[in-house]
C-alpha cells in the first residue's frame, strides 16, 4: 500500500508596514514597488517650516513663497505663525537665513534705483531733443556755394572753349583708341585726357548740376550757361573733324591698309566709319553719349567750394 504524499505549505511574504499578504512571491515584489508602500516606508511627515519672516513672523515652507511675501510684507506681527514656529521649535531648531533676505532686499533696493535713473535719463533725452538748434542753423545758412564768385574769381583765369579745341593736338593713337572702341568711347577718352591735364580752374567747362546736365563754358573771356549743350555738340564737331584730317597720316604710317587682303585694310574702315560717327545710329544721339559721360567728370565739387557770406 502507497504512503500517501505530503501537502506542501505555502510561502507567506507579508508587509508589516502596508499590512499587506501574499503567497505570491511576484505579487509581494510587485507591492514593494508601488506608489503606496513607498510613501508609508519612507514617510509622509510634511515639510517643516523652515522660513520665517523677521517683521511679521509668518512662516514658509519653500523660499519662493516667502521672497513674494518679503516685496508685499507690511511688517505687522502675525501671532499665529509665531505659536506654530514655537510648537516646533524643539523638533527642529529654525533660523531664518538672513543674508538672503538681506540681499534679495538689497536687489530689490537697486531695482527701483535703476528704474528710477531711467525715467530721468529718458527726461534729459527729450528735453534736448526740444532744445531748437538756431545757432547751427545760422551758421550752415552763413555758407553756400556761389556760383558767380566760382566762376568769375576762383576760375577768372580758365581757358577759353576756341583755345581747348585749338589745342587738342589730335595723335594717331587717338583714332585708332576710336576705331578699336567705337565713336563715343574714343571721343571720351580723347577729350577727358585734355581736360585732366589741366587744373580744375583752368578748365573751359564746368558742371553745376550733374542731374540735369548743367553746364557753363567759357569763350571770349566770358562764363555763359550753354543751353541745349549747343556749344558742346560744336565742339565735338570740331574735334571730329580733327580726326578724320589725321586718317591720311594713319594710312602713310600703314601702307598695306591699300590692299583689301590684309587685316590693315578692315581696320581702316572701321577706324573711318567709327571716326565719322557712322554706328548705325543718330549723330546727335551719340554727342549726347559722350557729353553724359564728360559731364561726370567736370562736376563741381560744392563742398570745396563753399563761400562765407
Amino acid at each position: 500500500m502507497e504512503a500517501k504524499k505530503t501537502q506542501k505549505t505555502p510561502k507567506i511574504f507579508e508587509c508589516i508596514v502596508c499590512n499587506f499578504i501574499s503567497c505570491n512571491k511576484k505579487d509581494y515584489h510587485r507591492h514593494l514597488l508601488t506608489a503606496k508602500h513607498t510613501k508609508e516606508a519612507n514617510g509622509s511627515t510634511k515639510k517643516p517650516l523652515t522660513y520665517m519672516c523677521e517683521f511679521c513672523n509668518k512662516c514658509y515652507r519653500s523660499r519662493g513663497s516667502f521672497w513674494k511675501h518679503q516685496k508685499n510684507c507690511s511688517g505687522i506681527p502675525d501671532n499665529t505663525h509665531t505659536d506654530i514656529y514655537n510648537s516646533t521649535a524643539d523638533s527642529n531648531k529654525l533660523t531664518p537665513n538672513t543674508d538672503i533676505v538681506q540681499t534679495m532686499l538689497h536687489l530689490i533696493k537697486q531695482n527701483q534705483d535703476f528704474k528710477e535713473l531711467i525715467i530721468e535719463q529718458n527726461k534729459q533725452l527729450i528735453e534736448l531733443t526740444n532744445k531748437p538748434t538756431t545757432t547751427n542753423n545760422t551758421t550752415n545758412n552763413n555758407q553756400k556755394f556761389n556760383l558767380n564768385f566760382f566762376l568769375n574769381t576762383t576760375c577768372k583765369d580758365a581757358m577759353n572753349m576756341t583755345d581747348f579745341i585749338e589745342n587738342m593736338d589730335v595723335q594717331i593713337e587717338d583714332i585708332e583708341n576710336i576705331g578699336r572702341n567705337g565713336y563715343v568711347v574714343g571721343m571720351t577718352d580723347m577729350i577727358l585726357s585734355r581736360i585732366k591735364n589741366l587744373e580744375v580752374t583752368k578748365r573751359p567747362m564746368h558742371c553745376t548740376d550733374l542731374k540735369r546736365e548743367t553746364i557753363y563754358i567759357k569763350d571770349n573771356n566770358a562764363w555763359e550757361k550753354d543751353d541745349n549743350n549747343a556749344k558742346l555738340h560744336k565742339m565735338i564737331g570740331c574735334i571730329a573733324q580733327q580726326n578724320y584730317s589725321i586718317i591720311p597720316a594713319w594710312r602713310d604710317k600703314h601702307p598695306d591698309c591699300m590692299n583689301s587682303e590684309t587685316p590693315k585694310f578692315e581696320f581702316c574702315i572701321t577706324m573711318m566709319r567709327n571716326v565719322l560717327g557712322d554706328a548705325g545710329e543718330d549723330q546727335t544721339r551719340l554727342d549726347n553719349k559722350v557729353i553724359r559721360n564728360i559731364t561726370k567728370h567736370v562736376n563741381v565739387d560744392k563742398t570745396t567750394t563753399i563761400v562765407d557770406f
